[in-house]
């Protein structure tokens, strides 16, 4: 007869193999895994990729709109408009591929010089990175997770201003975006999640951090769409929405100004910040397609007035991860938007992708089995659970590890 212990042992793995690890543990591994990130993955990173430390040392802010934002060339055509149903740093790398942003990359200003990619950091405005010291899961924090960005988010530039942002060039990624076994994996030093990329894959790009309204007042929109959606919500006051533009315009004025010519947006606050999708795609829209307005004053012949325009700017990817939210943004942005199928892409990979999700959450589980047994000092729960251990372990598929 078994004893107690490890019946209870017994019944909690049982439990285990239902559901997932509890979310204060996954945000407990992040955290930690995030102050070993700052205070030692990027100090080590920083003597071999002298690019990268240069750029933390050039990081600004810039408070207001440039006024300086026409590059020496560039296209006449307006950007390429995409929108692909990835994370940013996916979609960021296909950019950089092709773009010379690798550590060999020449650096600005010599005779060849690589097309600058840009990102988004769709930040907080209240502290550097946002959640990410205490394991939140955002846009911002997977950024600081997987790169140098947060190292040149200076604590005297907080609060961000309502217009204003911090630009970054050349920051370096240098992680994956595969967490393996899951976040729980980062608690335990032994084990990896996110992987450190070899020196050769890893890649550069510049970023601009900046924040969009938090929970501002919104109603309901009793239309409908021209698809045919209604129950859409839109901002209450005016006074929002032309503040959304301004920060769009002044962010696109940077990426004129510092010679971006390839930038990856996204959905901007439209997560825990609350602002409407469809009022972001459409102002997105107004900022990235203006009109030509045909204004003829008084006893002049008719002219036509061309509004702000973005030379430089060759292609814009929106980087959205919800195919929901991706779907709703395209039907709100409208003509000119081109969708990347990138989702079927992994499909067509092949019908693996449920199984192997399942053997990841096995490992996720493993490894909150692993950490539990670590900090039990009861000997009869501590040999239970290794018996519960061995139990989950044997149920890996053979060509698969611990992680």
């Amino acid at each position: 007869m078994l004893p107690s212990s490890t019946k209870n042992a017994k019944r909690w793995a049982d439990s285990s193999l239902q559901w997932a690890p509890p979310a204060c543990l996954r945000k407990a591994a992040r955290a930690k895994k995030a102050k070993a990130t700052i205070n030692q993955i990027i100090p080590s990173l920083l003597p071999t990729h002298p690019r990268a430390r240069r750029g933390i040392e050039a990081a600004e802010l810039i408070v207001g709109q440039p006024t300086d934002t026409r590059g020496d060339d560039g296209p006449s055509l307006p950007p390429r408009l995409r929108l692909q149903v990835t994370d940013t740093l996916t979609a960021a790398r296909a950019l950089a591929v092709g773009s010379g942003n690798d550590p060999r990359a020449p650096r600005p200003g010599s005779k060849v010089s690589a097309r600058r990619v840009a990102v988004l950091n769709m930040a907080s405005a209240l502290s550097p990175g946002g959640g990410f010291l205490n394991g939140a899961t955002s846009q911002e924090e997977s950024l600081c997770m997987r790169t140098t960005l947060l190292a040149s988010l200076k604590d005297e530039w907080y609060r961000l201003p309502e217009l204003g942002a911090i630009y970054t060039p050349d920051v370096l990624a240098f992680r994956d975006g595969e967490a393996g076994a899951g976040d729980a994996a980062a608690a335990n030093s032994d084990e990896k999640a996110y992987a450190i990329l070899e020196k050769r894959d890893r890649w550069f790009f510049d970023c601009i951090t900046a924040a969009m309204l938090r929970n501002p007042d919104t109603d309901e929109d009793d239309g409908e769409t021209a698809d045919g959606v209604s129950g859409q919500r839109r901002y209450t006051n005016d006074k929002d929405r032309k503040l959304v533009l301004d920060k769009m315009r002044m962010v696109m004025r940077i990426c004129q100004a510092k010679g971006v010519h390839k930038v990856v947006l996204g959905a901007w606050g439209c997560g825990a910040y609350g602002n409407p999708v469809g009022e972001i795609a459409r102002a997105w829209r107004r900022v990235l397609m203006p009109r030509t307005d045909q204004t003829p004053k008084k006893g002049q012949k008719q002219k036509t007035r061309q509004v702000e325009t973005w030379e430089v700017i060759e292609e814009v990817v929106f980087a959205i991860k919800d195919a929901g939210m991706a779907a709703a943004f395209e039907s709100a942005f409208g003509e000119g938007l081109e969708r990347d199928d990138v989702e079927a892409e992994d499909e067509e990979e092949g019908e693996e992708s449920p199984v192997s999700e399942q053997t990841r959450e096995l490992q996720e589980r493993i490894q909150e089995l692993q950490l539990r047994i670590e900090a039990t000092v009861n000997p009869g729960l501590k040999d239970g659970l290794g018996m519960v251990l061995t139990r989950m372990k044997s149920q890996l598929p053979p060509d698969v590890g611990e992680n």
